[in-house]
């Protein structure tokens, strides 16, 4: 374009009403028209050759319009540029002014791009024909740049309008300009099924969900998001706008509370279990009681080549066997009776190792990793043998054929941050077992369910489904911690927790030994009031070499200790009888026979035998059903206590 063209071309658009401005391919200007000048405060000799954005100071109220972006398609490839919709120019005497518009490229004859012509109407806020228009674009910027939440408004290619400050935070975007870019450009690995929803949104629709996403970090963030149609007129959709809220910490509360409330049914049903396990306990274990007592005496009358040996063998097995069942359910419910005591778990481990190898069969390799200055806890010594034996036999039934399994034990502590970073566990100082396993491992499914009672994954006949929820019931009563972490084809692991004791004397544990100890002529005073109980138990008594002296009724056991004449040795009792408890029947006879002992036996669980007081330390008790053997060795135990050690 010649000299002569360019005067002309300047002249005819000094003419024109529409404000407009010619910049070069270096994006300066080069020319302003009249409307121009009056628009942005710039007069043509001042303006020309300063940069573009210098002169068009364009923003979004809450961020600066980068010209290089709106110009660069135009320059580049010739497009024709609409500016953002709620763009505000600011003039050089501060007043502001809502402008639309857009830029063309200007192109010589031969078609080549030598600038850009910027076309723009405005209404000024300040000035405007309709104030209250202009009131509510400035609200409406002021509002979304101060929201609480992350607010983007698009045009209809996606470019950015306006943001509020919540926005840039919650996406890094601290710093950027984002005006009048691409949303794409600032996020280009966007997936695909978000750009779906844009375009359903610019048709018309509203959509709205909450998703799940992982973070640079490696942690989870939850989304609320909303995407929904702006209108610039009824009927014209002027672009997107775009909410998202951060709930995940709503969504972290709302998992604690649906934790919550599973722990809260899951001890329902601990409970519903205990009643009924509880109220079956007591008649059932008397009736084993008496199968068992019978059954131990026949076969002490009976020669084993008789025919009728083998079929008493096998009764007093399956009785044994449902006290087992029994005992198991109280377990699950916490409602054993138990016997705590200071114990170094490691030792309790050495004792029952070539158990647990004989247990765990041929073919597993068993690997022993005892930890260093264990801690004491505090437990019942056959509760630990109860979850050795379960842990161990559900490791070797989830291995197919040859694998391993590694038992071991150390100190851990847990702080209060990594107790919210793990729910279920408490902080604390612990003694941790851990049994771990190359077996088949779980699914998620199977995790949810291991510990309910009767669950099993093993074919009909070859368990009870009771040896996991017996293992949880036991933690759960002595205050533990037990949690499991397996996935399908790589084994499974469980750690138990137990309260590591600040100090005291760790108990001297009795071994269990095959030896039926006999009495020596020693009296006892037994007291049963179910007649069968008290008449199976003196026979048994009797049997180990014992004199006997029985009652079916408090006041008959206190008339029979007045009566005879030579010393009683031990009171064996009952402790839930019509007229008195046991404990209160031995502190009466204590007054008439002060060198008297005690063992007490129930059948009942251990919350009612604890309301009647006969679970505290010193006390000796015995749970029915018991074998022959099991009475032989209590009342053994009693009768050699020191006077410094009598029961009470």
């Amino acid at each position: 374009m010649d000299q002569h063209g360019t005067d002309w071309y300047a002249a005819a658009l000094q003419n024109l009403t529409d404000t407009l401005i010619v910049a070069s391919l270096q994006k300066q200007v080069m020319l302003l028209n009249s409307a121009a000048e009056q628009l942005t405060g710039w007069k043509q000799s001042d303006a020309q050759g300063k940069a573009v954005s210098e002169v068009l100071k364009f923003s979004s109220k809450s961020q600066v319009l980068d010209h290089s972006l709106l110009l660069e398609p135009v320059l580049q490839s010739g497009q024709t540029v609409n500016i953002p919709d709620r763009t505000f120019l600011k003039e050089s005497h501060a007043a502001e002014h809502l402008v639309t518009g857009r830029i063309l490229p200007v192109r010589e004859e031969n078609g080549n791009i030598i600038g850009a012509l910027y076309q723009l109407h405005t209404k000024s806020v300040e000035q405007s024909s309709h104030p209250k228009l202009g009131i509510s674009e400035h609200v409406l910027h002021t509002f979304i740049e101060n929201a609480p939440i992350a607010i983007a408004l698009f045009d209809q290619q996606l470019r950015y309008l306006a943001t509020s400050q919540r926005w840039l935070q919650d996406y890094g975007l601290d710093g950027e300009i984002l005006l009048g870019r691409s949303h794409y450009e600032v996020f280009p690995e966007i997936p695909e099924h978000w750009k779906t929803a844009h375009q359903r949104a610019l048709a018309g629709s509203v959509l709205r969900n909450e998703e799940c996403f992982i973070r640079a970090d490696g942690s989870l963030q939850w989304l609320r998001w909303v995407i929904q149609p702006w209108h610039e007129s009824p009927g014209t959709i002027g672009g997107i706008v775009m909410l998202t809220e951060d709930i995940t910490e709503r969504k972290s509360l709302e998992e604690e509370n649906r934790k919550l409330l599973e722990q809260f049914a899951a001890s329902q049903k601990m409970e519903s279990v205990g009643r009924l396990a509880g109220g079956v306990a007591h008649d059932f274990n008397n009736m084993l009681n008496v199968i068992l007592g019978h059954v131990g005496l026949g076969l002490l009358d009976i020669d084993a080549k008789h025919p009728l040996y083998e079929h008493l063998v096998e009764i007093r097995s399956a009785a044994e066997r449902s006290a087992e069942l029994t005992e198991q359910l109280l377990a699950f419910a916490s409602r054993q009776v138990i016997e705590p005591k200071l114990l170094d778990l490691n030792e309790i481990i050495e004792d029952m190792i070539k158990m647990l190898r004989r247990l765990i069969g041929e073919g597993i390799e068993f690997i022993w990793l005892p930890g260093k200055s264990l801690g004491l806890v505090k437990m019942d010594p056959s509760q630990i043998d109860q979850i050795l034996a379960n842990l161990c036999v559900n490791a070797s039934d989830a291995i197919p054929g040859i694998g391993k399994i590694v038992m071991e034990t150390r100190n851990v502590e847990y702080d209060e941050e990594f107790c919210r970073e793990h729910p279920g566990y408490l902080p604390g100082k612990y003694v941790q077992l851990a049994v771990s396993d190359s077996g088949a491992g779980m699914d998620e499914e199977t995790l949810k369910n291991i510990f309910e009672p009767f669950f099993t994954t093993k074919r009909a006949g070859k368990g009870t489904g009771l040896g996991l929820a017996t293992v949880y019931g036991i933690i759960k009563q002595n205050k533990g911690l037990i949690h499991v972490s397996s996935e399908p084809g790589t084994g499974s692991r469980f750690e138990i927790s137990l309260l590591r004791q600040a100090g005291g004397e760790k108990a001297k544990v009795i071994k269990k030994t095959t030896r039926t100890p006999l009495g020596h002529g020693e009296v006892i005073l037994l007291i049963d009031d179910e007649a069968m109980l008290a008449h199976t138990s003196r026979d048994i008594l009797e049997s180990l070499g014992y004199r006997v002296l029985t009652a079916t009724t408090p006041h008959e056991a206190i008339q029979l200790a007045q009566d005879y004449t030579d010393r009683i040795d031990l009171l064996v009792t009952d402790v839930v009888m019509p007229e008195m408890n046991g404990k209160e029947l031995f502190h009466t006879l204590k007054i008439i026979r002060p060198e008297l002992k005690v063992l007490y036996i129930s059948g009942y669980t251990v919350n009612i035998i604890a309301y009647h007081g006969v679970l505290k330390d010193g006390i000796i008790f015995l749970q029915k059903p018991f074998s022959r053997s099991e009475l032989a060795v209590k009342v053994r135990q009693v009768i050699e206590l020191d006077d410094s050690s009598k029961t009470i």
